[in-house]
């Protein structure tokens, strides 16, 4: 199936070639003239005049013309010879070191193979560490194949991770840039290492009487390799840091009343309808109060490349950071800072639903706290696939064609078919 990248174009030597048919038919062929002698040789009989009749003279000439330009047309329109009218993409993006393992790669092929859809697999660099990259690489594929197959009307996006990745930061940012529905698919093992996060003796500094976080998070393991310990002190910070008693514990800094170091207070606080940690949602009355500071902001935002790392570890429901894990310099332990105002009464951080800002809260430093099917989109736009036209539109449209040799090829016919058509031009006036 032909298409090409710029129609316009080769309407333009459509036009052309009407012209030309035209111009032949009103074209008239003098005949030769005849010599009388004299008018004694005119043939007697009645005078007539010739009328005028359209009709084609020279047809050989106007094909060669009309195909030089409909040849020249179609290789600067840009023509492409689709090898697919598949009205459907579907897109798979794998991380590269899934790449020399072909039987989750086969069993997907046949699964999603149709004859109405076309199927690409494609593979990334760092998808296991951050979904993110997947996201990018399929925004440009996914620009680069809709452009080449025209017929492609909407994109299906698959992603295969591991059960587990270090950050869900970079997919979110790149999900709102996919207009449609990505399919997280979960392959092999995750290469972080699981834990039990509840083999961590527990103890709670602070606070006010019958405090929630005691209630739900107090628990005396001597036995216990780790030690994760609760500064729960109105605007509790690095005093708890710098104990010496606290070098290879995890310190968690939880104020009662103001706001952890490296956070700012909000001039005007506002209210956010839930929590996301740990692929759980923790839905319930908050009021947030602050935001990382500028310096704390830029450490989560550089991720490993910075000086002193700092990654958020739970965030509230539009994506901002709630909870922020730190690297402790001559430390063994790691800091963590949490800015989530709780109510005053009730069971909430005891709640199913509270399991997993729980787990990434007396998790091991640096463990991965984001399982993959949390990344699943659930927002009603989720069910739809994206369109081709938003791929599409990314970009200025290059004109070239596709295999790329057919746009020389066209211009040698169109060039060879100029010469014929001289060349017949010229033996018609010799003779």
């Amino acid at each position: 199936m032909l298409s090409f990248v710029s129609p316009w174009l080769f309407g333009v030597a459509v036009a052309a070639s009407l012209v030309v048919a035209g111009l032949h038919l009103l074209s008239v062929r003098t005949p030769p003239p005849l010599m009388l002698p004299t008018a004694r040789f005119v043939p007697d009989g009645e005078a007539r005049a010739v009328a005028r009749q359209p009709r084609l003279n020279d047809v050989l000439l106007l094909v060669l013309r009309v195909c030089a330009l409909l040849a020249a047309g179609a290789a600067l329109a840009g023509v492409r010879w689709q090898r697919s009218t598949a009205s459907e993409l579907r897109l798979v993006v794998a991380d590269d070191a899934l790449r020399a393992d072909t039987a989750w790669r086969d069993s997907l092929t046949r699964a999603l193979t149709a004859e109405e859809a076309l199927l690409d697999v494609q593979f990334s660099v760092g998808v296991s560490r951050d979904a993110g990259a997947a996201l990018v690489t399929a925004l440009r594929r996914a620009g680069e194949l809709t452009a080449q197959y025209r017929s492609v009307s909407r994109v299906d996006l698959t992603v295969v991770l591991p059960p587990r990745v270090s950050s869900r930061a970079g997919f979110d940012a790149w999900r709102a840039q996919w207009p449609g529905r990505v399919r997280v698919l979960q392959h092999g093992v995750s290469a972080v290492t699981q834990v039990d996060t509840t083999a961590a003796d527990v103890q709670i500094v602070g606070g006010e009487r019958d405090d929630i976080v005691t209630a739900a998070f107090a628990r005396s393991l001597p036995g216990a390799t780790r030690v994760v310990r609760f500064e729960r002190g109105a605007s509790a910070g690095d005093a708890a840091v710098a104990d010496p008693r606290a070098a290879s514990i995890t310190v968690v800094t939880w104020p009662t009343r103001g706001v952890p170091q490296g956070w700012d207070a909000r001039d005007t606080p506002d209210t956010v309808g839930a929590i996301v940690a740990n692929g759980e949602v923790l839905v319930g009355p908050f009021v947030r109060t602050a935001a990382l500071g500028a310096a704390l902001q830029a450490r989560v935002d550089s991720g490993p490349a910075a000086a002193s790392p700092a990654r958020a570890i739970a965030w509230w429901s539009d994506g901002e950071a709630a909870a922020v894990e730190q690297a402790r310099a001559g430390a063994d332990g790691c800091a963590r800072s949490v800015a989530v105002v709780l109510p005053v009464a009730g069971d909430l951080l005891l709640s199913n639903e509270a399991s997993g800002l729980r787990a990434a809260l007396v998790a091991p430093c640096d463990a991965s706290s984001v399982p993959s099917s949390s990344l699943e989109s659930r927002r009603p736009r989720g069910d739809s696939l994206a369109p081709a036209s938003a791929f599409r539109g990314a970009g200025p449209a290059q004109v070239t064609s596709d295999p790329w040799w057919l746009t020389p090829v066209l211009l040698a016919f169109a060039m060879a078919v100029l010469f014929g058509e001289w060349w017949w031009r010229n033996r018609e006036t010799s003779a």
